[in-house]
């Protein structure tokens, strides 16, 4: 008889208390965007996060990751961007990234070329094979860290579409909260990213991100006292952009993080066409 009332007792606690609904496409998009006094919209203040960048740059970047069990892993890289929006009529942007440690990782690239329509070219050299490969790159783990190439490429406003959802005080930072769904063929490893932006110079200083079963999984959260202003002249006149130099990327699935810091920026270093060729991929420079 116990065990027959206990059974009817959790029986009747599922009933009136059922588990709670997956979230439909439409609960998980959003349709309507917040409306402020300000007047802007998703597109306006993601437009502004992207002319906070210079138009090419030159960085190194360094990763220390940790995992759960203690693992540890080192990596550096170079990353070089070019904006080609005011010479090409079929591409946004180029992308090119090499590794320069872990040794075992030595030399490996990639290149993206993002494109104003279709599917982007995304290419990668290993060098053991010795070969370039046309590869979807953006959802490639940065060598043992908790970063994809997606998450450390520079991103596009024709990437996906952009709401504003209601402000947020974040770490006691006055911030926009901006909704970034990946548009269809863009072969994001996202379904959905939430970045929180700071008002006062457009710097992302958190940002969340959802697979594709609609999971939240990763965390990036930005140190607000490393944003650095850095400055050069761009299109003949004076231009300044705000970038945080230190931040953190949580794996919530993995219970693992990594870290990742700017060590050298180098704004508008007149980057070639041939710096984002196959060729400079294979290259060991």
């Amino acid at each position: 008889m116990p065990i027959k009332r206990a059974v009817l007792l959790i029986a009747t606690f599922t009933f009136f208390c059922p588990a709670p609904p997956i979230a439909t496409a439409e609960e998980f998009i959003p349709l309507s965007e917040f409306v402020a006094q300000d007047g802007l919209d998703g597109d306006a203040i993601y437009s502004r996060l992207l002319e906070n960048r210079f138009n090419s740059c030159d960085q190194r970047l360094s990763m220390h990751s940790a995992g759960a069990r203690g693992s540890y892993q080192a990596v550096e890289l170079r990353l070089r961007y070019k904006n080609y929006r005011k010479v090409d009529e079929k591409i946004v942007s180029k992308t090119i990234a090499k590794y320069f440690a872990p040794q075992d990782v030595r030399h490996l690239g990639y290149l993206v070329i993002n494109k104003r329509e279709g599917p982007d070219d995304q290419f990668v050299y290993r060098p053991s094979a010795r070969k370039v490969r046309r590869v979807n790159v953006r959802g490639e783990a940065v060598a043992g860290t908790d970063f994809a190439f997606e998450d450390i490429v520079p991103q596009e406003f024709e990437d996906g579409a952009h709401y504003r959802l209601p402000d947020e005080t974040v770490d006691g930072i006055d911030s926009y909260v901006v909704a970034v769904v990946p548009r269809l063929g863009s072969d994001s490893e996202y379904s959905k990213l939430v970045l929180y932006i700071e008002k006062q110079h457009h710097v992302p200083i958190r940002t969340r991100y959802w697979d594709n079963r609609r999971v939240n999984i990763k965390l990036l959260s930005a140190r607000p006292e490393s944003i650095t202003r850095y400055e050069d002249v761009e299109d003949g006149a004076p231009k300044e952009v705000w970038i945080a130099n230190e931040s953190r990327m949580e794996h919530l699935k993995l219970d693992s993080s990594t870290v990742l810091r700017i060590i050298e920026l180098r704004a508008d270093p007149g980057l070639r066409d041939r710096d984002f060729s196959q060729r400079q991929l294979t290259s060991s420079r």
